[in-house]
């Protein structure tokens, strides 16, 4: 497979190294699959229509998640302890996340993360 992109996400004294998922077909397929993150890594999703909601599921995903929704280098949103569907969960079963507005970016990374960089909503965003 192609490397994919990566780069350094600063929220406040934290740097996470992020792979970027920035076509539809990396989006698509996101972390589904992984067994696991590496400590201070994740997954940064480019949201090019910033105009509308995206709604992420967690298809064939392996491990629990935090969502970080961004806008304008903000954090805006942070869906916590998103967990991973039982094996072979139909479709229409997966719970749904989705901001409550508009983002830029959205950031998954491993469950509890957010909570353990003490990273909250109104926290300043840097995309290196």
């Amino acid at each position: 497979p192609v490397a994919r992109e990566s780069k350094t996400v600063k929220i406040g004294n934290t740097s996470i190294k992020v792979e970027v998922a920035n076509s539809d077909a990396e989006r698509q397929k996101g972390l589904s699959g992984r067994s696991g993150l590496g400590q201070d890594s994740g997954m940064l999703f480019v949201i090019s229509n910033n105009k509308s909601i995206p709604t992420f599921w967690m298809k064939d995903m392996r491990i629990a998640i935090d969502i970080l929704w961004l806008k304008e280098g903000k954090v805006i949103q942070i869906d916590k302890n998103a967990e991973a569907p039982a094996p072979n969960t139909p479709d229409k079963n997966l719970k749904l996340y989705s901001p409550k507005s508009s983002v830029d970016y959205v950031l998954e990374v491993g469950s509890g993360y957010s909570d353990l960089k003490s990273i909250k909503v109104g926290d300043t965003v840097l995309i290196e």
